[in-house]
Protein backbone atom coordinates (compact mmCIF):
# COMPACT_ATOMS: atom_id res chain seq x y z
CA UNK A 1 0.00 0.00 0.00
CA UNK A 2 1.32 3.42 -0.91
CA UNK A 3 1.96 6.32 1.42
CA UNK A 4 -0.68 9.01 0.96
CA UNK A 5 1.15 11.91 2.55
CA UNK A 6 4.56 12.72 3.95
CA UNK A 7 4.96 11.96 7.64
CA UNK A 8 7.37 13.27 10.24
CA UNK A 9 8.29 9.68 11.04
CA UNK A 10 8.98 7.38 8.07
CA UNK A 11 6.28 4.83 7.33
CA UNK A 12 8.68 1.93 7.80
CA UNK A 13 9.55 3.06 11.34
CA UNK A 14 5.90 3.50 12.27
CA UNK A 15 5.15 0.02 10.96
CA UNK A 16 7.98 -1.48 13.03
CA UNK A 17 6.76 0.36 16.12
CA UNK A 18 3.22 -0.86 15.60
CA UNK A 19 4.47 -4.42 15.16
CA UNK A 20 6.33 -4.16 18.47
CA UNK A 21 3.15 -3.00 20.23
CA UNK A 22 1.15 -5.82 18.70
CA UNK A 23 3.74 -8.51 19.46
CA UNK A 24 3.79 -7.39 23.10
CA UNK A 25 0.01 -7.64 23.32
CA UNK A 26 -0.86 -11.22 24.31
CA UNK A 27 -4.54 -10.62 23.61
CA UNK A 28 -3.83 -9.84 19.97
CA UNK A 29 -1.27 -12.60 19.47
CA UNK A 30 -3.58 -15.24 20.95
CA UNK A 31 -6.53 -14.13 18.84
CA UNK A 32 -5.58 -16.24 15.82
CA UNK A 33 -6.06 -13.22 13.54
CA UNK A 34 -3.59 -13.00 10.67
CA UNK A 35 -1.48 -10.04 11.77
CA UNK A 36 0.83 -9.20 8.87
CA UNK A 37 2.52 -6.04 7.59
CA UNK A 38 -0.27 -5.27 5.12
CA UNK A 39 -2.89 -5.61 7.84
CA UNK A 40 -0.98 -3.28 10.18
CA UNK A 41 -0.26 -0.76 7.44
CA UNK A 42 -3.96 -0.47 6.67
CA UNK A 43 -4.64 0.62 10.23
CA UNK A 44 -1.76 3.09 10.13
CA UNK A 45 -2.95 4.68 6.90
CA UNK A 46 -6.59 4.66 7.94
CA UNK A 47 -5.71 6.35 11.21
CA UNK A 48 -3.55 8.95 9.46
CA UNK A 49 -0.28 7.49 10.75
CA UNK A 50 -1.22 8.10 14.38
CA UNK A 51 0.51 5.15 16.03
CA UNK A 52 -1.54 5.22 19.22
CA UNK A 53 -4.87 5.44 17.40
CA UNK A 54 -3.92 2.70 14.94
CA UNK A 55 -2.96 0.39 17.82
CA UNK A 56 -6.18 1.24 19.68
CA UNK A 57 -8.29 0.40 16.62
CA UNK A 58 -6.55 -2.98 16.25
CA UNK A 59 -7.31 -3.65 19.91
CA UNK A 60 -10.99 -2.91 19.21
CA UNK A 61 -10.85 -5.19 16.15
CA UNK A 62 -9.64 -8.02 18.38
CA UNK A 63 -11.91 -7.17 21.32
CA UNK A 64 -15.18 -7.41 19.37
CA UNK A 65 -14.11 -10.88 18.24
CA UNK A 66 -12.65 -12.29 21.45
CA UNK A 67 -14.95 -10.70 24.04
CA UNK A 68 -17.80 -8.35 23.20
CA UNK A 69 -19.34 -10.42 20.40
CA UNK A 70 -17.45 -13.68 20.55
CA UNK A 71 -20.65 -15.70 20.12
CA UNK A 72 -21.33 -13.82 16.89
CA UNK A 73 -17.84 -14.31 15.43
CA UNK A 74 -17.48 -17.90 16.65
CA UNK A 75 -20.22 -18.87 14.18
CA UNK A 76 -18.97 -16.79 11.25
CA UNK A 77 -18.41 -18.54 7.92
CA UNK A 78 -18.73 -17.16 4.39
CA UNK A 79 -20.43 -20.40 3.34
CA UNK A 80 -23.48 -19.64 5.50
CA UNK A 81 -24.11 -16.43 3.56
CA UNK A 82 -23.96 -17.63 -0.03
CA UNK A 83 -27.61 -16.71 -0.52
CA UNK A 84 -26.75 -13.08 0.27
CA UNK A 85 -24.78 -12.93 -2.96
CA UNK A 86 -27.74 -13.99 -5.08
CA UNK A 87 -30.09 -11.63 -6.87
CA UNK A 88 -31.91 -9.49 -6.00
CA UNK A 89 -28.94 -8.21 -4.00
CA UNK A 90 -29.33 -6.26 -0.80
CA UNK A 91 -25.80 -4.88 -0.64
CA UNK A 92 -22.67 -4.69 -2.69
CA UNK A 93 -19.66 -2.75 -3.88
CA UNK A 94 -20.15 -0.81 -7.11
CA UNK A 95 -17.71 -0.86 -10.00
CA UNK A 96 -18.04 2.93 -9.96
CA UNK A 97 -15.40 5.03 -8.16
CA UNK A 98 -15.97 8.64 -7.21
CA UNK A 99 -13.99 10.66 -9.80
CA UNK A 100 -12.98 13.40 -7.33
CA UNK A 101 -12.06 11.47 -4.19
CA UNK A 102 -11.40 8.03 -5.69
CA UNK A 103 -13.66 6.56 -3.01
CA UNK A 104 -15.22 3.15 -3.44
CA UNK A 105 -19.02 3.19 -3.24
CA UNK A 106 -20.86 0.60 -1.14
CA UNK A 107 -24.65 0.39 -1.49
CA UNK A 108 -27.14 -1.46 0.66
CA UNK A 109 -30.84 -1.62 1.43
CA UNK A 110 -32.97 -3.38 3.96
CA UNK A 111 -34.52 -6.55 2.55
CA UNK A 112 -38.27 -6.09 2.02
CA UNK A 113 -40.61 -7.16 4.80
CA UNK A 114 -41.54 -10.25 2.79
CA UNK A 115 -37.98 -11.56 3.35
CA UNK A 116 -37.89 -10.86 7.09
CA UNK A 117 -37.89 -14.52 8.09
CA UNK A 118 -34.71 -15.47 6.23
CA UNK A 119 -32.54 -12.35 6.07
CA UNK A 120 -31.83 -10.86 9.47
CA UNK A 121 -29.95 -7.80 10.67
CA UNK A 122 -27.37 -10.23 12.03
CA UNK A 123 -26.90 -11.69 8.54
CA UNK A 124 -26.36 -8.22 7.13
CA UNK A 125 -23.89 -7.37 9.89
CA UNK A 126 -21.97 -10.58 9.16
CA UNK A 127 -21.83 -9.84 5.43
CA UNK A 128 -20.57 -6.33 6.13
CA UNK A 129 -17.88 -7.58 8.51
CA UNK A 130 -16.64 -10.09 5.94
CA UNK A 131 -16.55 -7.43 3.23
CA UNK A 132 -14.67 -5.01 5.49
CA UNK A 133 -12.13 -7.73 6.31
CA UNK A 134 -11.28 -7.90 2.62
CA UNK A 135 -11.27 -4.11 2.17
CA UNK A 136 -8.40 -3.99 4.67
CA UNK A 137 -6.25 -5.30 1.81
CA UNK A 138 -7.58 -2.89 -0.84
CA UNK A 139 -5.42 0.21 -1.32
CA UNK A 140 -8.25 2.35 -2.67
CA UNK A 141 -10.47 1.74 0.33
CA UNK A 142 -7.76 2.41 2.91
CA UNK A 143 -6.19 5.42 1.19
CA UNK A 144 -9.27 7.15 -0.21
CA UNK A 145 -12.06 6.08 2.10
CA UNK A 146 -15.58 4.86 1.43
CA UNK A 147 -18.89 6.34 0.33
CA UNK A 148 -21.95 4.57 1.73
CA UNK A 149 -25.38 4.60 0.14
CA UNK A 150 -28.45 3.28 1.96
CA UNK A 151 -31.74 2.94 0.12
CA UNK A 152 -35.13 2.91 1.84
CA UNK A 153 -36.69 1.01 -1.06
CA UNK A 154 -38.82 -1.84 0.29
CA UNK A 155 -38.42 -0.69 3.91
CA UNK A 156 -41.40 -1.75 6.06
CA UNK A 157 -42.62 -1.93 9.66
CA UNK A 158 -40.98 -5.29 10.32
CA UNK A 159 -37.60 -3.86 9.41
CA UNK A 160 -38.23 -0.77 11.48
CA UNK A 161 -38.70 -2.97 14.56
CA UNK A 162 -35.35 -4.63 13.83
CA UNK A 163 -33.43 -1.42 14.43
CA UNK A 164 -33.26 -1.55 18.21
CA UNK A 165 -30.64 0.46 20.14
CA UNK A 166 -28.83 -2.78 21.03
CA UNK A 167 -28.55 -3.86 17.39
CA UNK A 168 -27.42 -0.41 16.30
CA UNK A 169 -24.68 -0.51 18.95
CA UNK A 170 -23.50 -3.92 17.73
CA UNK A 171 -23.43 -2.73 14.12
CA UNK A 172 -21.41 0.38 15.02
CA UNK A 173 -19.03 -1.51 17.32
CA UNK A 174 -18.25 -4.15 14.71
CA UNK A 175 -18.44 -2.33 11.38
CA UNK A 176 -17.33 1.19 12.31
CA UNK A 177 -15.25 1.37 15.49
CA UNK A 178 -13.14 -1.73 14.81
CA UNK A 179 -11.98 -0.89 11.29
CA UNK A 180 -9.62 1.81 9.97
CA UNK A 181 -11.79 3.12 7.13
CA UNK A 182 -12.76 6.73 6.70
CA UNK A 183 -16.43 7.13 5.77
CA UNK A 184 -16.34 10.24 3.59
CA UNK A 185 -20.07 10.42 2.81
CA UNK A 186 -23.23 8.57 3.82
CA UNK A 187 -26.11 9.07 1.39
CA UNK A 188 -29.72 8.12 2.11
CA UNK A 189 -32.02 7.69 -0.90
CA UNK A 190 -35.57 6.47 -1.60
CA UNK A 191 -36.51 8.00 1.73
CA UNK A 192 -40.08 7.14 2.66
CA UNK A 193 -41.63 8.62 5.80
CA UNK A 194 -41.12 5.30 7.58
CA UNK A 195 -37.46 5.14 6.54
CA UNK A 196 -36.89 8.76 7.64
CA UNK A 197 -38.50 8.03 11.00
CA UNK A 198 -36.15 5.09 11.52
CA UNK A 199 -33.14 7.24 10.59
CA UNK A 200 -34.19 9.79 13.23
CA UNK A 201 -34.41 7.02 15.82
CA UNK A 202 -30.98 5.63 14.89
CA UNK A 203 -29.12 8.90 14.45
CA UNK A 204 -28.47 9.67 18.16
CA UNK A 205 -26.69 6.32 18.49
CA UNK A 206 -24.27 7.01 15.64
CA UNK A 207 -20.79 8.53 16.17
CA UNK A 208 -20.83 12.30 15.73
CA UNK A 209 -18.45 12.22 12.77
CA UNK A 210 -20.69 9.75 10.94
CA UNK A 211 -23.84 11.73 11.77
CA UNK A 212 -22.29 14.86 10.30
CA UNK A 213 -21.62 13.07 7.00
CA UNK A 214 -25.16 11.88 6.41
CA UNK A 215 -26.85 13.40 3.37
CA UNK A 216 -30.60 12.80 2.98
CA UNK A 217 -31.77 13.01 -0.63
CA UNK A 218 -35.37 14.12 -0.95
CA UNK A 219 -35.22 13.64 -4.71
CA UNK A 220 -33.51 10.97 -6.76
CA UNK A 221 -32.09 13.70 -9.00
CA UNK A 222 -29.98 15.12 -6.17
CA UNK A 223 -28.54 11.66 -5.53
CA UNK A 224 -27.72 11.28 -9.22
CA UNK A 225 -25.50 14.35 -8.88
CA UNK A 226 -23.34 12.17 -6.61
CA UNK A 227 -23.63 8.72 -8.22
CA UNK A 228 -24.74 8.56 -11.88
CA UNK A 229 -27.91 6.54 -12.52
CA UNK A 230 -26.27 4.30 -15.12
CA UNK A 231 -23.85 2.85 -12.53
CA UNK A 232 -26.44 2.39 -9.77
CA UNK A 233 -28.68 -0.65 -9.14
CA UNK A 234 -32.34 -0.17 -9.99
CA UNK A 235 -33.39 -0.34 -6.34
CA UNK A 236 -31.22 2.69 -5.55
CA UNK A 237 -32.63 4.76 -8.37
CA UNK A 238 -30.57 3.40 -11.25
CA UNK A 239 -31.92 3.68 -14.77
CA UNK A 240 -31.19 0.06 -15.72
CA UNK A 241 -33.60 -2.82 -15.32
CA UNK A 242 -33.55 -5.11 -12.28
CA UNK A 243 -32.43 -7.94 -14.58
CA UNK A 244 -29.26 -5.99 -15.41
CA UNK A 245 -28.38 -4.91 -11.88
CA UNK A 246 -25.58 -7.50 -11.84
CA UNK A 247 -23.64 -5.33 -14.31
CA UNK A 248 -23.05 -2.48 -11.83
CA UNK A 249 -21.47 -4.55 -9.04
CA UNK A 250 -17.82 -5.28 -8.34
CA UNK A 251 -17.50 -8.90 -7.15
CA UNK A 252 -13.91 -8.69 -5.93
CA UNK A 253 -14.84 -8.77 -2.25
CA UNK A 254 -17.13 -11.80 -2.55
CA UNK A 255 -14.48 -13.80 -4.40
CA UNK A 256 -11.79 -12.83 -1.89
CA UNK A 257 -14.05 -13.71 1.04
CA UNK A 258 -14.91 -17.13 -0.36
CA UNK A 259 -11.22 -17.77 -1.12
CA UNK A 260 -10.48 -17.19 2.57
CA UNK A 261 -13.26 -19.44 3.87
CA UNK A 262 -10.77 -21.79 5.53
CA UNK A 263 -9.15 -18.89 7.41
CA UNK A 264 -12.51 -17.54 8.64
CA UNK A 265 -13.72 -20.97 9.74
CA UNK A 266 -10.48 -21.75 11.59
CA UNK A 267 -10.71 -18.40 13.36
CA UNK A 268 -14.35 -19.04 14.27
CA UNK A 269 -13.46 -22.48 15.64
CA UNK A 270 -10.66 -21.00 17.72
CA UNK A 271 -13.03 -18.41 19.16
CA UNK A 272 -15.63 -21.10 19.90
CA UNK A 273 -13.04 -23.20 21.73
CA UNK A 274 -12.13 -20.19 23.83
CA UNK A 275 -15.73 -19.96 25.01
CA UNK A 276 -15.68 -23.45 26.55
Amino acid sequence: MGQKKKNAVPQEELLKSLMVLVEDDADIIKSGIDINDEFLLSFLIGRKYNLATAYETIQKYVDVRRRKYVKFFSQLSPMTLLYMYDFPRFMGLLKYRDPITGCMVFVFRSPPDSNTTWITIEDITTALALALDELIYVDTAVNNGLILVASGEGFGFSRMRDFTPARIKILIDICYNAYPFNIKQFHLVQCSSLFNATVKICKPFLPRKLRNRIVVHNTIESFHDVVPPNVTPSWAGGTGSAEKDWEVFDYTLERATLDRTEYHEKLAKRLAEGMT
